[in-house]
């Protein structure tokens, strides 16, 4: 298993307001905020179900739409990367927090990656001349996230809020995992291509904002747009959807 954990602390909440018992959600070291309809977690490297469920999400005919990687992984390479520990690769695994029946909601629904490897670090660059994103005077993070969400059998759901509510708790646990003393910057940054609507869709509910367009690696033949994602807005965004999940009464006074 990823050796870290999650950060369980709870969002905070205006004075005097405090959160009701949910239920408790059939899984070891999970994350979920109240009102938001995704619970994550690490990919557990040694299980059969989630290299089962990382397969069909990659050969589902959506995801090689958009995505270029999307060969079929072996036993070895998924060990591999669910595997690595570092500050520079996260992967999440997503499920559906409002299912009643545990089996449904074990059910894995998608994953969210954040990494930095050789050719983001040539991104990063080339966004820097560009002027998209200035050049660090401290400790920095820059990660690039991906994410897919995997097909039901009668099709893939869409307009459920699943996957947005997915990214911003994972951003949320990628800027609290990156946390010490020295505070260092976390600048998280997706590519999306112009005709993908829904993962559009995804980041801006999640707090991303559209900030340009470039290619995505010096020689590609079209440009995409590329998103950044502004804390302040995500935070808001978590808040309203845990607001939004208190009794009435409670939310009122809230406001």
């Amino acid at each position: 298993m990823f050796n870290r954990p999650l950060h369980k602390q709870p969002f905070p909440l205006p004075e005097g307001i405090t959160l009701p018992e949910h239920a408790q959600l059939p899984f070891e070291n999970v994350y979920h905020s109240p009102g938001e309809n995704a619970a994550i977690r690490f990919f557990d490297p040694n299980s059969k179900e989630d290299l089962f469920a990382v397969r069909a999400i990659l050969q589902s005919k959506q995801v090689k739409k958009w995505m270029d990687d999307t060969r079929q992984v072996s036993e070895s390479e998924y060990r591999e990367w669910a595997g690595t520990e570092s500050d520079t690769s996260f992967l999440f695994a997503i499920h559906d927090s409002r299912k009643t029946d545990p089996e449904e909601t074990k059910f894995l629904r998608g994953f969210i990656y954040f990494y930095s490897e050789r050719e983001e670090k040539f991104r990063v660059r080339r966004m820097e001349k560009q002027g998209f994103l200035q050049t660090a005077l401290g400790q920095r993070y820059v990660l690039e996230v991906s994410f897919a969400a995997r097909p039901l059998q009668d099709g893939p759901e869409s307009g459920s809020g699943l996957m947005s509510s997915a990214l911003r708790q994972s951003c949320l646990q990628v800027k609290m995992l990156l946390d010490s003393p020295q505070k260092p910057v976390v600048e998280l940054f997706a590519m999306v291509d112009v005709e993908n609507m829904g993962g559009q869709r995804t980041l801006e509910a999640s707090g991303f904002e559209k900030k340009g367009q470039m290619k995505y690696d010096w020689d590609s033949p079209v440009e995409s747009y590329l998103y950044f994602l502004n804390w302040e807005l995500l935070q808001n965004k978590i808040r309203q959807k845990l607001l939004a999940s208190l009794p009435v009464q409670e939310s009122n006074h809230a406001v």
